[in-house]
């Protein structure tokens, strides 16, 4: 197999380090599972079939299809995944499976789709997410159901609302200053400059 780094929603896969890694913690897959896994990454968005990955993951062995399910599902269970709303596997039904998650390479960056890991506690997984509209130079905001809620300084965001240049958005107990960049050949760029202490 041709080594796989790659990002996808919250994980790193690393195949020649053997480590599936959510922010900066490990995930902890079986052997067979995490060779699924990786075979499913690198042939995305294609679907291997059952008995295609019986012979690539137990070769010589004879199993059913009830251990490729079990590996399925622990995948799954690590990956925070829904068999009937799947974001990374899919299953094709009496054919096999597929991995339909959006990856990036290592070295790629997934730029206005990135995602920012706080790690404080009181922050959710899921949050709060932050929307550009490159087009109209708008920037929006909205609370992803968070138990601690987000803010625009004192105001609770209840639905998605704009946010400004220089707005301090509360996330949980972690405070973020919205810094708008322009970039336009008729802008006169600055430089921001970082807050004194």
């Amino acid at each position: 197999m041709a080594p796989v780094r790659v990002r996808f929603g919250d994980f790193i896969l690393d195949s020649d380090a053997r480590q599936l890694r959510r922010g900066n913690r490990d995930v902890h897959l079986s052997p067979k599972a995490f060779d699924l896994l990786v075979l499913l990454v690198q042939h995305r968005p294609a679907v291997l079939d059952k008995q295609d990955l019986h012979t690539r993951i137990w070769r010589d062995t004879y199993v059913g299809d009830a251990n490729l399910n079990v590996l399925v599902g622990e995948i799954r269970k690590a990956l925070d995944d829904d068999a009937r709303q799947p974001r990374f596997v899919r299953t094709a039904h009496g054919i096999g499976y597929a991995f339909c998650g959006e990856t990036f390479d290592d070295a790629e960056r997934p730029g206005p789709r990135c995602a920012v890991w706080l790690d404080v506690p009181g922050v959710s997984r899921r949050h709060a997410r932050i929307h550009l509209d490159f087009a109209q130079r708008r920037v929006t905001l909205e609370d992803l159901e968070s138990t601690n809620g987000t803010f625009v300084g004192r105001t609770q965001v209840t639905s998605s609302r704009p946010v400004e240049n220089d707005d301090v958005i509360k996330v949980g107990s972690v405070d973020l200053r919205l810094r708008l960049w322009a970039s336009d050949a008729g802008d006169k760029t600055r430089r921001i400059r970082r807050p004194r202490r």
